[in-house]
């Protein structure tokens, strides 16, 4: 690359790092105390930072510094977003606008991961599915996947298996239930999801289902909240309920877990139903209701009662970056670091951990019983 092709490279990756936080030339000038016009010299490629204002600029923008010499694709700004408060990334409140700009920065980290040691994520399924039914497309994907109509022990995992990068992080700035999760078909990483770490684990295996939809209908990029009412919504909450709670497997369970039909369940029964297909005591109480299982109504009731109540939530099990993260991004960065092909800075970067932790963290992995 000439240097001139450099220099427009270099500012095409400033402006799309910049415009992704939603900063004007002139907030983001000022934050690093340059002339608005040496900062849109530099977006215009007609002069070029020096490597020192560069990681500046990677610190303002919560990028790494190599984002700004390669052609990447931006975070997709024509994002459809499905709530009553969010309509566009402008929307959102900065912090969940670096949320996202850390998904899209740990989606390419796992691209470059992936080649360093030498793996190659495959996709295995196909997109396009415009006419096929919810009920139909949830059958085909889990006889395709092998699942039958067992419930599925770790959504996350299977999905993975498929060439889906998934990534479960904190969206804060507003309502959980505004931005439940993210999907897009990236034009280099391929299909990627964002689920909302701010919501319990039920509603996180709803949200990776439905976006799971959306990428088996078109790939474009979309955010999504709860209850909205659009076509395209209620097709992938139907998706999403049957290929999570498979009609005959959810009738067998709920014979035996509370008997006669049209009996309303006890908290217990229903949790017990739902902690079986890994999802929230909602999902379980619609999916009761679409089947006629239990009466119409039963689950908004039930709904009003449990937000009465004061909640008790136990804490996570576990690092929490790990899980937010996922255990095959994780492997793959240790991976690569044994290797040598990642610094235990880039790690600690990945991670979102301080050198410190950082090694706290490869020490535990070193001193894992092996097999």
């Amino acid at each position: 690359m000439n240097e001139s092709n450099a220099k427009a490279n270099v500012g095409l990756q400033l402006r799309r790092a910049r415009k992704s936080l939603g900063l004007s030339v002139v907030e983001a000038a000022q934050t690093i105390d340059v002339a608005e016009s040496e900062l849109l010299a530099w977006e215009r490629g007609i002069a070029r930072p020096t490597i020192e204002q560069l990681w500046v600029l990677a610190d303002l923008y919560h990028r790494g510094s190599d984002y700004f010499l390669k052609d990447i694709p931006a975070l997709p700004e024509a994002a459809t977003f499905r709530s009553d408060l969010v309509h566009s990334i402008q929307d959102l409140p900065t912090p969940a606008k670096l949320a996202l700009v850390r998904f899209d920065e740990l989606c390419r980290a796992s691209a470059n991961l992936e080649a360093a040691v030498g793996e190659h994520r495959r996709v295995t399924f196909r997109r396009d599915h415009v006419d096929a039914a919810p009920d139909d497309l949830a059958r085909t994907e889990r006889a395709r996947l092998g699942l039958g109509d067992s419930p599925i022990r770790d959504l996350r995992a299977t999905l993975s298996e498929t060439g889906v990068r998934v990534f479960v992080l904190p969206l804060p700035g507003l309502p959980p239930q505004e931005l439940s999760g993210l999907s897009w078909w990236h034009p280099e990483y391929g299909p990627c999801v964002l689920v909302n770490g701010r919501n319990n684990v039920g509603r996180r295996a709803f949200t990776l289902a439905h976006e799971y939809a959306h990428l088996l209908r078109s790939g474009d990029a979309v955010g999504c909240g709860f209850m909205v009412e659009t076509p395209e919504e209620r097709y992938a909450n139907r998706f999403a309920s049957n290929f999570l709670m498979p009609e005959t497997s959810v009738a067998v369970a709920f014979n035996k877990t509370v008997g006669v039909p049209h009996t309303d369940p006890t908290d217990y029964q229903l949790g017990s139903l739902a902690s079986r297909f890994g999802v929230s005591l909602e999902a379980m109480g619609w999916r009761l209701e679409s089947m006629h299982l239990v009466r119409h109504g039963f689950t908004s009731e039930q709904i009003e009662r449990w937000e009465a109540r004061p909640f008790r939530g136990r804490g996570a099990r576990g690092p929490r970056w790990r899980k937010q993260l996922g255990e095959d991004f994780v492997s793959l960065a240790m991976a690569a670091y044994d290797s040598g092909q990642v610094s235990s800075a880039k790690l600690a970067k990945y991670f979102g951990l301080d050198i410190r932790q950082t090694v706290d963290a490869l020490r535990k992995e070193e001193n894992q019983p092996s097999g």
